[in-house]
């Protein structure tokens, strides 16, 4: 476990029009122009680093898990980890899923199979020809491929994981990147208001993001 710190604080500053300063004047009510709100308060957190593993943010929509996903990304790389963004990866070539990644062909095939792509008629299709389910799973094999050559452990970011698909193959999704943290040792981070994958992830480190300052946190 690597401890890292989180904080994050914003301010706002109204400036209010003459209608809304007399309307609160006539109901003997106070205007802030300026005003800070905690979104989450100074905190250690203990994350599994330097060995991989998971950890799985959860709580309402709109509670903060994608600033705390955000701040965790900060704080690792400050410590001089590699972070891997899901959903910004580079964009993929138009050739078919065998000649994606340039490698040789039985390393692609491997990747591709790892990430629940091995039916030979996908493996010749190319990525805009996939449907979402499977292009999210070519996203995924992008992502071992990027993480195999950095030649060292990285730190996964992955935020709204898996809301975009079917529950079933979000599921099934899931299970692979949690064969693929305790095989190659990485660390996945991800943020969902789905905790219907939490079975699939097992994660080392349970997130609840509540709304305001609130943050449980659940080690396995």
């Amino acid at each position: 476990m690597v401890r890292i710190h989180v904080a994050h604080e914003v301010s706002t500053i109204v400036h209010p029009t003459a209608r809304v300063l007399e309307t609160a004047t006539m109901f003997g009510l106070g205007v802030d122009e300026e005003k800070r709100v905690t979104i989450l308060p100074p905190r250690e957190i203990d994350l599994p680093l330097e060995q991989g593993g998971i950890v799985f943010i959860t709580g309402p929509s709109g509670g903060g898990k994608s600033t705390l996903l955000r701040q965790i990304g900060l704080a690792c790389q400050e410590i001089g980890k590699q972070v891997i963004r899901f959903d910004a990866l580079p964009q993929l070539p138009s050739v078919s899923l065998v000649d994606v990644f340039g490698d040789d062909l039985k390393s692609t095939m491997s990747t591709l199979a790892r990430a629940g792509l091995s039916d030979a008629f996908v493996m010749l299709r190319k990525p805009e020809e996939l449907s979402d389910g499977q292009r999210y799973r070519l996203t995924l094999a992008q992502l071992m491929h990027e993480a195999g050559k950095a030649k060292r452990a990285v730190v996964v970011i992955a935020d709204e994981f898996g809301s975009t698909l079917d529950r079933l193959t979000a599921q099934i999704i899931a299970r692979n990147i949690r064969k693929w943290v305790d095989r190659e040792g990485q660390a996945f981070m991800c943020a969902t208001t789905h905790d219907d994958l939490l079975e699939a992830l097992q994660p080392d480190v349970l997130l609840w993001k509540g709304f305001g300052e609130e943050l449980e946190v659940v080690y396995r």
